[in-house]
């Protein structure tokens, strides 16, 4: 008898931590008492390197047959909204979708925390018991990850740096909350206006991971020039020898079309950008992230010189099987500032 408890204990051991290991939500054995993964609705949760929010919304009655969507953000401060603009009118803008709002939830990552009180504020102003809402929004502080100011964001010399922080911010985001979600929407803090159908027409499409053309702007000029097709410079021997002590080499187009410039509905890319991006759920779930380093050249001791963030995550993809598309007529606004 006391053998079979044993057993019994080890098992249920093995697969507590293989549940945590592969963050399968929310399971804990009857004979534990407490779970890491266990949290009251509508609490602020203090961690050693991380403080955070959730909001549960037990009354959601997603749609059966439509997808579960996971509108993950980053926030550096309250600038990064853009000019003007606060948490509010990102919530607008999902909140305008041509989609049931029961079946989405939301995800934001904040590196400041007077702009995670103000998040978390208007939060607590939402009534927890409406049907057609979402069913949770998760905000998340992570103060130590500040960042390049937006100010400096477009040095040449900082995109490693600011790239390389994104993507580990992205990351961190995507692992702390997918959880049984159908697809990824990523959406720019300071995108200004996405159309109502997009996310809709995005999930009907079928593909594998989506972007949509962006411009600074209801008048100004295309940007997210993250997202292409086409060949890109590579170093010479010199610059390489330059890459390899950890000197700083800037990835450039040599012959290469931008989502705008795609002639089809869906055009195959190379490479995405982040200012909208669509990703199934099990390709995240397999391990297509945004890579932290420049992928493309790397040596054991050293990183490449091209592949990072957004554009290393195509590049796992395709190892994968799986492929990037760019929707040009169906047009995203970023903030003019």
């Amino acid at each position: 008898m006391f053998e079979h408890k044993d057993q019994r204990r080890l098992s249920n051991s093995a697969l507590y931590l293989f549940s945590f290991v592969f963050n399968i939500a929310d399971w804990t054995p009857s004979s534990h008492n407490s779970c890491i993964f266990e949290y009251s609705s509508n609490s602020v949760e203090h961690r050693s390197s991380r403080l955070e929010y959730r909001f549960t919304n037990p009354s959601a009655q997603p749609v059966p047959e439509k997808q579960n969507v996971l509108v993950l953000t980053l926030v550096r401060d309250h600038k990064s909204w853009g000019q003007g603009r606060r948490f509010s009118d990102f919530m607008n803008i999902v909140q305008g979708f041509d989609y049931p709002l029961a079946n989405i939830n939301l995800g934001i990552l904040a590196s400041d925390k007077k702009e995670f009180n103000a998040i978390v504020n208007h939060i607590k102003q939402i009534p927890g018991d409406m049907t057609h809402f979402f069913p949770n929004i998760r905000v998340i502080l992570r103060e130590k990850d500040s960042g390049i100011s937006r100010e400096n964001r477009k040095d040449e010399n900082a995109q490693r740096d600011r790239r390389r922080l994104i993507a580990r911010l992205r990351n961190y985001l995507l692992y702390s909350t997918l959880r049984d979600e159908d697809s990824v929407l990523w959406i720019d803090s300071d995108m200004v206006m996405v159309p109502k159908n997009l996310l809709q027409r995005m999930i009907d499409s079928g593909k594998d991971v989506l972007t949509t053309a962006t411009r600074m702007g209801p008048n100004g000029g295309f940007m997210d020039f993250n997202a292409w097709v086409g060949e890109r410079i590579t170093p010479n021997a010199e610059e390489q020898a330059v890459i390899e002590r950890g000197g700083i080499f800037v990835p450039q187009p040599r012959n290469v079309k931008y989502t705008h410039e795609l002639q089809e509905e869906f055009g195959e890319l190379d490479s995405v950008g982040g200012t909208v991006l669509f990703v199934r759920g099990e390709i995240h779930r397999e391990g297509v992230a945004f890579t932290t380093n420049y992928v493309i050249g790397a040596g054991w001791k050293y990183e490449g010189y091209d592949g990072i963030e957004s554009e290393g995550l195509c590049y796992v993809a395709g190892f994968l099987g799986y492929k990037c598309w760019g929707m040009p007529y169906d047009i995203a606004e970023h903030s003019e500032d």
